[in-house]
């Protein structure tokens, strides 16, 4: 009864789903704080990850068709990026993320891998920064620089 809770989009779920409920509960400071806006993203990986665990309970997939897709690597990737952004900065996590998910999307060629990742890491830096003014620490937040 309990051998397909052991399937790896099960267990990935529901790892997920711990891991982001509990960085949103560290992350709360009230609610005038700048840690609004990223545990409202946490409640949103929350919410993905329980539909995906309820959907992977719901269908009982058995353990023989295991299939491997890039889904929990990018996902671990994404939230490895998150807990580095407070003390690395937002372009230093950023920057390898980008380019995994470009790397991932097939997009093999190193001109357009390169020129990809710096538009899209440093535009989504600029949009916070300057288009909807929040504001995010470019590079190493922790004293070093």
């Amino acid at each position: 009864m309990f051998a397909f809770l052991i399937h790896p989009r099960v267990l990935t779920a529901l790892a997920l789903l711990l891991a982001g409920a509990g960085l949103s509960i560290t992350a709360w400071q009230g609610p005038a704080s700048p840690m609004l806006v990223p545990r409202i993203v946490l409640t949103i990986w929350c919410v993905v990850a329980l539909a995906i665990l309820i959907g992977e309970l719901i269908r009982r997939v058995p353990v023989k068709r295991v299939t491997l897709t890039p889904l929990p690597l990018l996902m671990a990737a994404v939230l490895i990026a998150a807990i580095a952004t407070a003390s690395l900065g937002f372009l230093i996590p950023a920057l390898p993320l980008v380019a995994l998910t470009l790397w991932l999307f097939r997009i093999r060629r190193p001109l357009p891998l390169l020129l990809g990742t710096i538009v899209i890491g440093g535009g989504l830096w600029f949009l916070f920064h300057h288009v909807l003014m929040i504001r995010l620490p470019a590079l190493l937040t922790n004293g070093v620089i």
